[in-house]
């Protein structure tokens, strides 16, 4: 969908920083979120620990434990699979929140899970013993079929049989009863992902983070690196850091492609354009630009000397094909 999505689209500014910029795949990082979690002062474990460091942001002292992020999804049957939406599409108020955890903690009481629901969006799960298992984050699930997407590991069979139980527990409970009959998406299914133990904390470094993304601010607070929503704007940065523009976000992962162009052209308008203006005058020394695809991390460096090579003139759809 790439190339007719691009087609008709003015980029100038997007267009000629990729064409000049110094371009990078890079192996061994997983996602665009676990690269900002590596340069925010995090070590990867099993999986990224999220869920231990954003449960001590909500009130709670993980102390030792083994915790996974548990968040609450609604799974849709497509054709043969099962796509999961998250509360992008729905919302859950504190009251059904408890309502589920507590059904989950009686259901599985004589074993070793503990469900907790400090928030709404935010639920826990603890392990009485570390799984040997591999999960993928909530963020690269929703909208997706998930077969693909489901742990994996010494142990992802157990885990599978552990969703499957969840989904035959919460499928007629009654505070999913009354979610249906006021036409809202009941809760049938838990996104089991970041987990591990609370890492050790690192020192405070020389950096500073943009971002209204819950997790990668608890953990930029956990390592005591100074964060703030971004600005609208590329000029009103007057400082070096690390931006995250998450505003395709959501229109890729439910393929809202009208949305996805407009908040494309909004980020060309508001900050591919003056960052070109910025190198070519002087004023930004260097910028890159880190993206992700298909499994893949990807990165575009320029600084003004690059800019400067004019004869440098790759389409957008040509620059963006690196898959």
């Amino acid at each position: 969908m790439l190339a007719p999505l691009l087609t008709d689209m003015a980029m100038p500014g997007l267009g000629t920083l990729l064409a000049r910029a110094k371009f990078t795949r890079h192996t061994g990082i997983d996602s665009l979120h676990g690269a900002l979690y590596a340069a925010l002062g995090i070590a990867r474990q099993t999986d990224w620990p999220v869920a231990p460091i954003t449960l001590l942001r909500d009130g709670h002292a993980p102390e030792k434990a083994h915790w996974y992020r548990a968040d609450p999804v609604h799974l849709q049957p497509a054709r043969d699979q099962l796509m999961l939406v998250d509360q992008a599409a729905f919302a859950l108020d504190a009251s059904e929140a408890t309502q589920l955890v507590d059904a989950f903690n009686q259901h599985f009481r004589d074993r070793d899970y503990r469900l907790l629901a400090p928030h709404p969006k935010r639920w826990y799960l603890q392990t009485a013993h570390p799984p040997r298992i591999r999960t993928h984050p909530l963020r690269s699930a929703s909208g997706q079929a998930i077969n693909q997407l489901l742990p994996q590991g010494e142990d992802a069979l157990d885990w599978h049989r552990l969703y499957n139980e969840i989904q035959m527990l919460f499928f007629d409970l009654p505070v999913n009863t009354a979610r249906e009959s006021r036409g809202e998406l009941p809760v049938n299914s838990l996104w089991c992902w970041g987990g591990g133990i609370l890492p050790v904390q690192t020192a405070k470094k020389d950096s500073f983070l943009w971002s209204t993304d819950s997790d990668l601010c608890a953990v930029a607070e956990f390592s005591h690196i100074p964060y703030a929503a971004p600005p609208g704007q590329a000029k009103l940065i007057r400082q070096s850091g690390m931006l995250l523009l998450d505003a395709l976000e959501g229109s890729a992962q439910y393929g809202d492609y009208t949305t996805w162009r407009e908040n494309l052209l909004q980020l060309e308008q508001h900050w591919f354009v003056p960052w070109l203006t910025q190198l070519k005058r002087a004023e930004l020394d260097s910028l890159e630009i880190w993206s992700e695809y298909a499994g893949q991390v990807l990165s575009w460096r320029m600084t003004r000397r690059d800019i400067l090579r004019f004869w440098r003139r790759a389409g957008l759809t040509q620059s963006l094909a690196v898959g």
